[in-house]
């Protein structure tokens, strides 16, 4: 995380991007997982899809290109929890009993653009962001299975509008986005079982206030 954060910042000053702006946003994101658990013995695969909402709430820095474009920087502060569930199963002396796992969000920056465009909204631009994330697993398995944590790379692109404040002192943000994830595999550390995430994509609408 360390070394990535460095290396956002490193390129933001390099481009000469003055951070003039900071803010705060608040975003309703959608997520849809899909995955396969390969067990140790049986080599029985078990897919599963899972969807969901969570709140996730970031800070971001900002600044204006010489091209008119906004550069910034945005980092979620705290791991933010995507979801949790459980299931007792018997179909198999592997997996009998009760497996549990809360997911979550950790270590998230994202570098993103916003370009200006012309439509019927005034203040439109479309914007295009790369994140890094680290994708936390906490899990009670039945198969006394324990897996790490794994690094996902995203893509976003989004559409939104950026308007003055009424009072005149900063400034709003609406948009909209979809990102796709990569895939990734969890290994287990005390057995041969393993889960590959073959597929995680996201969508959210999010509402930013600026200064």
């Amino acid at each position: 995380m360390k070394k990535v954060f460095i290396t956002i910042v490193a390129f933001l000053f390099v481009t000469g991007t003055a951070f003039a702006n900071v803010g705060i946003s608040v975003q309703g994101l959608y997520f849809d997982a899909s995955g396969t658990e390969t067990l140790k013995e049986s080599s029985n695969k078990t897919s599963k899809d899972e969807s969901g909402v969570a709140p996730i709430v970031s800070l971001f820095l900002e600044g204006e290109t010489d091209g008119g474009q906004t550069l910034g920087l945005e980092v979620v502060p705290y791991g933010a929890k995507l979801g949790d569930g459980g299931m007792t199963s018997d179909d198999d002396a592997e997996t009998s009993g009760t497996n549990t796992v809360d997911v979550n969000f950790k270590n998230m920056i994202s570098l993103y653009l916003e370009n200006p465009v012309d439509t019927n909204l005034d203040g439109s631009f479309i914007r295009a962001a790369v994140t890094h994330v680290t994708l936390e697993t906490d899990e009670t398995v039945s198969t006394g299975s324990e897996y790490g944590d794994e690094n996902l790379q995203g893509l976003t692109l989004g559409f939104g509008v950026k308007r003055d404040m009424p009072t005149g002192d900063g400034f709003y943000k609406i948009i909209g986005e979809i990102s796709h994830f990569t895939g990734a595999t969890f290994n287990s550390s005390n057995t041969a079982n393993s889960i590959e995430l073959d597929d995680f994509q996201t969508a959210a609408v999010r509402v930013s206030v600026g200064f």
